[in-house]
């Protein structure tokens, strides 16, 4: 839950003297408060950032301008940055600084859409570069799908107010061959399909994990090493039931969320699989 923001006259000013770059010695934090003081300044940045006036990627004010400011401890300053991070209103990045989140994309995934379809489906356009297009890498890459003829590779930088985001890596079959780099460009993975093999997406089957990024993921998406990403995973399937593509996704976390619409909570209960219990070996439900 997003904590409450209440900002008085005097701390407005004196943050927004701050953001300025010029420094004060206001010290508008009230020590008598039972709130710790690292929520007190949490909530000035917060009023800040919902406002308007520390943008979308903008840099924080720096650790030692915060401390200057409202003379407080540089313990007090990351826990303030922390809260904001665990709202998902901020990104740390190491030797860089805390910048202000962008907008979190949704994914909804009880409909059959591609990843860009997801984006402008929220009037959100976004920067796309192609990294890659290969006629033949798919047929050798360890992390393509073993036993399906999936030769074509293209990798795909998707970005959001300038930043990075997330990371395509898409397997099509050899007839996309004949597409070409430039179309590749214009044209996204389900259009290559419907537009260009005249091939229509019956089903997909999609998974959804979390893991380490690799290391050609971090450099294309600016991450330090030992950062999770989302990872999802989706496999399209023609009408024949032939698997037409694979795709997987590297996503910052703080930037996208996967929604799923139940209509019987107890459905997803029935579609779960039965375990064996490690200590007998009768089967057990399981119970919402």
């Amino acid at each position: 839950m997003k904590p409450e923001v209440q900002i008085s006259t005097r701390s407005q000013m004196s943050v927004d003297t701050l953001v300025q770059g010029k420094k004060t010695h206001a010290f508008v934090l009230d020590r008598t408060s039972a709130e710790p003081l690292y929520r007190q300044l949490a909530h000035l940045l917060l009023g800040l950032i919902d406002s308007g006036k520390l943008a979308a990627a903008q840099r924080l004010p720096s650790e030692s301008d915060l401390m200057t400011t409202y003379g407080v401890s540089r313990i007090t300053v990351r826990q303030a940055n922390d809260l904001l991070v665990r709202h998902g209103k901020v990104t740390s990045h190491r030797g860089k600084g805390t910048f202000v989140a962008g907008r979190v994309v949704r994914h909804d995934l009880d409909a059959l859409q591609g990843f860009y379809a997801a984006l402008r489906s929220q009037g959100i356009e976004p920067q796309t570069q192609l990294i890659e297009w290969s006629t033949d890498a798919g047929a050798l890459d360890k992390d393509s799908l073993r036993g399906i003829d999936l030769p074509v590779r293209l990798k795909r930088l998707y970005s959001i107010d300038g930043r990075p985001f997330a990371l395509v890596v898409g397997y099509l079959p050899a007839a996309a061959t004949g597409l070409g780099r430039a179309r590749a460009e214009r044209l996204t993975v389900y259009e290559i399909l419907a537009d260009f093999l005249g091939l229509r997406v019956a089903r997909a089957t999609v998974a959804i994990r979390c893991e380490l990024a690799p290391h050609n993921v971090r450099e294309l998406l600016g991450l330090r090493k030992n950062v999770a990403v989302l990872v999802m995973e989706r496999q399209s399937f023609a009408q024949n039931d032939r698997p037409c593509e694979f795709m997987r996704i590297y996503i910052l976390p703080e930037r996208y969320e996967f929604r799923l619409n139940v209509t019987v909570p107890f459905e997803i209960a029935r579609a779960l699989h039965k375990v064996s219990s490690p200590l007998n070996s009768t089967q057990q439900g399981v119970t919402t």
